[in-house]
């Protein structure tokens, strides 16, 4: 029976080809994915070693709880003085204070110099002692001395032709200055850029003026006497250390650094996990319908190894071990793959604007194993149900003729797809107006996606009528086309089901990116009363200076500017983001529906809540709501307005600019908002504004037009990004058609023969076959297409709660994933067409 088994699989080596194909792109993906995160974990590392492989012991203030902003942990500044104290600390070599924040820089023309996915532009101290300085090294000119020299990384100086001795500007927090570049800076091994991000380096003391504030730190680097562990260091300067102090080691701090920049990140591995699930479910489609076919084709050869003594067992086994050999040989072929899938990924993720520090490939044993596991097990587990109908067959079937023949579908698995599909609408149905939660919709969706699926069978017949009837023009091979696409529903669902998957999936996000657009259209409509818009010059850039808000107010014809901006704290020992406002502009211009108290009582220590958040917490206006900032510990704020909805605004909690100021640190703002003096012209005061703007490169301003355009590129840019993921399934999709086709015409030779003898051309042959491909893509495109817009639709209801109020189907869109579908399957059936299309006419009517 091995022997057997195995003489199959070589017999049939393109059925094996095709099939360990659509499994193998799965693993491939699956690979690639675990490939590219241990991959940027390695690099992460090592860049934060790098940096602070000088550094022995770190001195800062202590955190509340962590909260990372970029990198990092967002603490408290620490007093200058306490430098003293520490340089005086047995065993202390050298220590220097630190200073990092925001600073922008812009190139010979006065341009910003913007990074890639909303990468840091940040400013650094740089250290007067060289050992401190770790692998931060100077790759040309030197380290800043004055408050008049900078040092700047390689990168920028480099795509940017900024030479030494070159004038830039630099933006910072508060204000933009001129400054001399004396330097440029690496940090080893050839890295000229801190994971996309730009640097700039000030001497200690004009860092601490135009960074942080004056008599203050971030952080103590501190480097230690030769003999002087890392861990003994930080023993002793805990022991000095004032209240509210902490000191841990260089090799901790730089630990906590890649840890929490690979937690930030940590959505890359679970999104392109997701998509590897969703392939290798699509490619158990494809292994199941081959099973099925090849058993259906083979029935004869069972029954024959039945009938000379083979046990039920033995046929099984048999079975499972061809599909054991085709799980590890798909596994291994998608291992080999997962090199230049991860390659792929990382320049997907450079195209999106997701600039991510990089090194060479590390592959992992996890990625081995976990790639054979996966691969093998659902290749095996695909294969059980084709597998236990194989032992069924009986030994006399070997006398009959192995000829396909016309299949009902099932009314107990239509019965069952009904009741499954009923049970996740009222599951979805139960979130949309039930008041369940988000979960019972997840499941519901899941639940109508697998109805469908059992019920498809019962509905391709008619479903084929529908989408052939154009073929019915084509004559003969039109109409053979569609009587071969109907007559076994079961594969024939099969396998339009795994391009349904696929296209249900693309459908369903533009519909929902399609619906959040417009969401966002009508919020900048009817809820916010301005006239233009200050925004960020990159679209993926965390925020502008606010000294931008100064230049802007000054603007002739400019009545209010309206500043709004965002961060993150605990409210009540829950971790959430929060907006900022100007409490004497945002009512009227953000619109926010304040129900109860008002958002001009903000103030120093007031907060505004939604409704959904107070009604959950058992909060009125008056009450006192304990908030944990990072940055400065614990405060107690006072309700003092509930809003209803979410428009402009879309988190729980709103604190005034101020507030955010006083808690989080200096902040970046994140939009303005302008409305005009009465009588003055949008256009003329839209340019007055841009010439406002020009020595702040780090903003822009829009009109409503323009606002709408820079939300609606963004969101099309994921939405490319997810639909370029999703591709991969609908790739294996088209492969399960190329096979079910190949095999197809494998198992009616006769009848193709038949054909062949009373008349039919061999195009003819080759039209039947391409518009039978035709068909079953359609049935796939179009349930696909159906489904995807009911998802979406529900998608984007059961978010209304999160500022999503519109609906829109972009219909151009869907029909063209449709068309493009159809054209595919016509691709998908060359091979199989000119395979029927030689079919030998007396061999194939011979009979033995």
């Amino acid at each position: 029976m091995l022997t057997a088994t195995f003489r199959s699989v070589v017999a049939h080596k393109l059925r094996f080809l095709l099939t360990a194909a659509s499994i193998a792109l799965g693993v491939a993906l699956l690979a690639g994915t675990l490939i590219l995160t241990n991959t940027m974990g390695l690099a992460f590392e090592q860049l934060f070693g790098k940096i602070g492989s000088g550094t022995d012991a770190v001195v800062r203030t202590e955190a509340p709880y962590s909260a990372t902003e970029g990198v990092g942990t967002t603490r408290g500044p620490i007093k200058a003085s306490v430098l003293d104290r520490v340089s005086q600390v047995d065993g202390v070599r050298a220590a220097e204070g630190s200073v990092s924040g925001y600073a922008l820089l812009t190139d010979n023309d006065g341009h910003a110099i913007t990074t890639n996915g909303g990468a840091p532009t940040n400013g650094y101290s740089m250290p007067a002692d060289e050992d401190l300085r770790g692998d931060v090294e100077l790759l040309s000119g030197s380290a800043p001395t004055n408050a008049h020299e900078v040092a700047i990384d390689a990168t920028s100086a480099e795509k940017n032709d900024i030479a030494l001795g070159s004038t830039i500007d630099v933006l910072l927090q508060e204000s933009t200055r001129p400054f001399t570049v004396v330097g440029t800076v690496g940090y080893g091994d050839g890295v000229k850029d801190l994971g996309g991000t730009t640097s700039a380096y000030f001497d200690t003391a004009t860092a601490q003026k135009v960074l942080g504030n004056p008599g203050t730190f971030d952080s103590i680097d501190v480097s230690a006497e030769p003999g002087v562990s890392q861990t003994e260091l930080a023993s002793r300067l805990s022991a000095v250390l004032p209240q509210g102090t902490e000191a841990v080691t260089g090799a901790t701090v730089a630990q906590e650094n890649a840890d929490a920049t690979k937690a930030n990140f940590s959505i890359v591995g679970i999104v392109f996990g997701a998509f590897a699930g969703i392939a290798l479910f699509v490619g158990s489609f494809i292994i199941w319908n081959t099973f099925t076919m090849t058993v259906s084709q083979r029935s004869r050869e069972i029954a024959l190894l039945r009938a000379i003594g083979a046990r039920r067992r033995q046929v099984m086994t048999s079975l499972l071990v061809e599909a054991l050999v085709l799980g590890v040989a798909a596994s291994a072929i998608g291992l080999g793959l997962g090199l230049a899938v991860a390659k792929g990924l990382k320049a997907l993720m450079d195209a999106v604007g997701l600039a991510l520090p990089f090194t060479a490939l590390q592959v992992p044993a996890s990625a081995i194993w976990l790639s054979f596991l996966v691969g093998t097990v659902v290749t095996v587990v695909a294969s059980l149900v084709p597998a236990r109908r194989a032992t069924k067959v009986l030994p006399v079937e070997a006398l009959r003729e192995s000829t396909p023949g016309a299949e009902k579908p099932s009314r107990r698995r239509a019965l069952l797809g009904v009741a499954v599909l009923g049970a996740g609408a009222g599951g979805m149905l139960a979130n949309l107006y039930g008041g369940a939660s988000f979960k019972v919709f997840g499941l519901g969706l899941l639940a109508t996606m697998v109805g469908v699926m059992l019920a498809l069978p019962s509905v391709v017949r008619p479903l084929a009528s529908v989408v052939a009837a154009p073929l019915r023009m084509r004559g003969m091979a039109g109409e053979l086309a569609r009587q071969n696409a109907t007559r076994n529903p079961r594969r024939t669902s099969a396998t339009a089901a795994a391009l349904m998957i696929g296209l249900t999936l693309v459908v369903s996000m533009g519909v929902f990116a399609s619906s959040l657009k417009a969401s966002f259209s009508d919020v900048i409509s009817d809820d916010v009363n301005a006239d233009l818009f200050v925004v960020t010059s990159s679209a993926q850039a965390p925020g502008f200076s606010p000294a931008v808000l100064g230049a802007v107010d000054g603007v002739a014809g400019v009545d209010k500017v309206s500043p709004s901006g965002w961060g993150e704290a605990r409210f009540d020992g829950h971790g959430s983001s929060f907006s900022s406002v100007d409490p004497a502009t945002a009512s009227q211009i953000m619109g926010i529906d304040v129900s109860r108290g008002s958002a001009a009582d903000l103030g120093k220590d007031g907060i505004v809540v939604a409704e959904s958040a107070a009604k959950k917490h058992g909060w009125q206006v008056g009450d006192t709501i304990t908030a944990d900032f990072a940055a400065s510990g614990e405060h107690n704020l006072h309700v003092v307005g509930l809003y209803d909805g979410k428009g402009w605004i879309g988190d729980d909690y709103v604190l005034s600019i101020a507030e955010q100021n006083a808690f989080a640190g200096p902040q970046l703002v994140s939009a303005a908002f302008l409305t005009l003096e009465p009588g003055a012209d949008q256009a003329q005061v839209q340019d007055a504004v841009t010439a406002a703007l020009g020595d702040h490169p780090d903003a822009k301003v829009v009109d409503q037009a323009g606002f709408e355009k820079e939300a609606s590129g963004f969101i099309d840019q994921l939405l490319t990004f997810v639909t370029v993921m999703l591709l991969l399934a609908v790739v294996i999709a088209l492969l399960g058609i190329v096979n079910t086709l190949a095999l197809s015409v494998f198992e009616r030779t006769r009848e193709l023969g038949l054909l062949r003898a009373v008349g039919m051309t061999r195009g003819q042959v080759r039209a039947m076959v391409r518009w039978e491909s035709a068909v079953i893509a359609l049935i796939g495109a179009v349930s696909g297409a159906a489904l995807g817009i009911g998802i979406g639709l529900a998608l984007s209801q059961a978010l209304k709660d999160e500022g999503i109020k519109a609906i829109s189907i972009p219909v151009l869109q869907v029909t063209m994933y449709v068309v493009l579908a159809a054209a595919a399957g016509v691709v998908a059936a060359i091979g199989p067409a000119r395979s029927a299309a030689k079919v030998d006419v007396l061999q194939a009517v011979t009979t033995e």
